[in-house]
């Protein structure tokens, strides 16, 4: 290798630059983060709502794990005016006592969370390939100016994810229907106070919780870092890490899963590369499409997975009912036989797609994933020395499938809480609800986990022993053993001698030895073959000198 093509090649870098690459790497994740939540965000038609520049940082906070809580302002005052019957008599009262909103939205975008930890360990990891190894100080310079970076950003973020927003309509004709109806026409008298007591649940005003998101943001970019220290392959590592038994046990089952994920959330984010384009020919339905899998692709994908362990999956709508009793109970009471037929919910693992449940569909794809993580896993790693053979306690391809049992394991106890998602909307008055609307999409975890598990290492055992069998065959292939060269029957009798005209005694330096062939390969590299006396010679001559054939050998391939 030359000189400027060897990785050492390149003069050491100053922990300066080192720091400034890690701040650079949580910079461009958060700019990528954003790009894509401005994109899904104009795709669905966010505008009409609230200002794009108060959503995007609120989803983006949302992908590192911050809720966002809802309120609206008490609208007795509004409801004063013209107002009749109960919401009259409350505005007149004074201040407080009329209708308002709560609620909260809890979800991760793992669209966003997915492109941040790309981009942040693609971008953090990948100068070090070309650099000589650096030392421990360098790497904790480089983690330094990630997490200060991080620090500083987060919290700004934050603070940006605050704003005023319009319910959009498809949300309040809920509170105009059905038990809503009845609670809210008894509260205005059915009168021209309505519209005005109304007034004050159209809008909200929503903030990002801001010591959720700083604090796991920066869980998530020590978690990234980390994970990336174990399963990153092109790249240089301190010593200590890069031949600590961590990394050399785990390497290759962590890269291959990771790798696996990128693989289908890349496929999600090409989907919906797509739909965008095609909704550029005006078509509303994929511009939604593509703005929904920006955001939560890859919470659908998780939730397809997992439910063919037996994680049940559930999405639904459901109205909010009063709480029966007092003066709120008597109120919505009236209007409650509808809510049944309002609910709607839907098991993700029942649907049927050309007459397969989604759950044996999952099933299937899960074991097709996880034969050929195993198979990549145990291409990736090294053989073993004799020594670490003899101190093992299981075999290969028993290791192999271990990790990835509990690794699998891990990541189908933990999706089912960062997939998952709920929105909850609530009218309460003097401080009690009495009605609202709730969405979500919700699995719980479990044994699914243990079953996950014990898939995971039947699987790779298998995909483990597949590529042992196919590495066997390949070398038996390759590394064929030295034959003799044997003269054929009844063909003429090779002469290895002397040149015509030489001297008929053995020249100095050369081999003699016994008529007859006789082998003399070594490890099936060399063959021997012996000339004997020609025809009609004594049998007490002295033979010729031999030449020694040897045959080229193939196991360096």
């Amino acid at each position: 290798m030359s000189a400027a093509k060897s990785p050492h090649s390149a003069p050491p870098v100053t922990p300066w630059r080192h720091a400034l690459e890690g701040a650079l790497s949580v910079a461009t994740a958060l700019g990528v983060m954003a790009a894509t939540a401005w994109a899904a965000l104009a795709l669905l038609g966010a505008e009409a709502v609230a200002p794009v520049s108060r959503l995007v940082p609120t989803v983006v906070s949302m992908a590192f794990g911050g809720d966002v809580t809802m309120a609206s302002a008490t609208s007795a005052e509004t409801g004063a005016a013209d107002g009749g019957g109960l919401g009259g008599l409350l505005a007149g009262l004074g201040g407080g006592l009329g209708l308002g909103l709560t609620g909260e939205a809890a979800m991760t975008p793992l669209t966003l969370t997915f492109l941040g930890t790309a981009v942040l360990a693609t971008v953090f990891f990948r100068p070090l390939y070309r650099r000589p190894r650096p030392a421990p100080a360098m790497l904790w310079a480089r983690c330094g100016g990630a997490l200060a970076t991080a620090a500083v950003a987060l919290p700004l973020l934050a603070a940006m994810a605050h704003g005023t927003a319009r319910l959009p309509d498809r949300v309040t004709d809920r509170f105009g229907e059905g038990p809503s109806s009845g609670v809210l026409s008894r509260f205005t008298g059915g009168g021209g106070g309505e519209g005005a007591l109304l007034s004050g649940l159209f809008s909200v005003t929503f903030e990002t919780d801001a010591v959720a998101t700083v604090f796991l943001g920066l869980l998530w970019v020590a978690a990234v870092l980390a994970v990336g220290c174990v399963a990153a392959r092109r790249t240089t590592l301190p010593r200590f890490i890069a031949l600590g038994g961590t990394r050399r046990k785990w390497n290759a089952v962590t890269s291959t899963l990771t790798g696996t994920a990128t693989v289908l959330c890349g496929a999600v984010l090409t989907v919906a590369l797509v739909a965008a384009a095609t909704a550029l020919t005006g078509r509303e339905q994929a511009a939604e499409a593509a703005g929904i899998l920006l955001l939560v692709g890859p919470n659908l994908v998780a939730a397809l997975l997992t439910s063919g362990l037996g994680t049940s999956w559930e999405a639904g709508v459901h109205r909010l009912r009063p709480e029966d009793g007092g003066l709120l109970g008597m109120i919505g009471a009236g209007a409650r036989s509808d809510t049944a037929e309002a609910d709607r919910s839907v098991e993700l693992g029942g649907w049927s797609g050309a007459g397969v449940p989604v759950w044996l569909i999952a099933l299937v794809l899960m074991l097709l994933l996880l034969v050929i993580a195993g198979y990549v896993a145990a291409a990736r790693t090294p053989a073993r020395t004799p020594r670490e053979a003899s101190d093992s306690l299981l075999g290969r391809h028993a290791e192999i499938a271990l990790r990835m049992g509990l690794a699998v394991g891990a990541a189908v106890l933990l999706l089912p809480l960062v997939a998952r998602g709920s929105l909850r909307i609530g009218i309460s008055v003097m401080d009690s609800e009495v009605g609202g609307v709730a969405a979500g999409l919700d699995g719980g975890p479990g044994l699914p986990a243990l079953a996950g598990c014990v898939l995971a290492a039947v699987a790779a055992y298998g995909g483990s022993r597949l590529h042992g069998r196919r590495a066997r065959g390949h070398d038996g292939a390759a590394r064929t053993p030295g034959t003799v060269l044997r003269r054929p029957t009844g063909s003429a009798p090779t002469r290895s001698g002397p040149r015509p005209g030489s001297t008929s005694g053995p020249t100095s330096g050369s081999r003699s030895s016994t008529s007859g062939p006789t082998s003399g390969s070594t490890s099936g590299s060399t063959s021997g073959s012996t000339s004997g006396p020609r025809p009609g010679s004594p049998s007490g001559s002295t033979p010729r000198p031999t030449s020694t054939s040897r045959v080229p050998s193939d196991s360096a391939g």
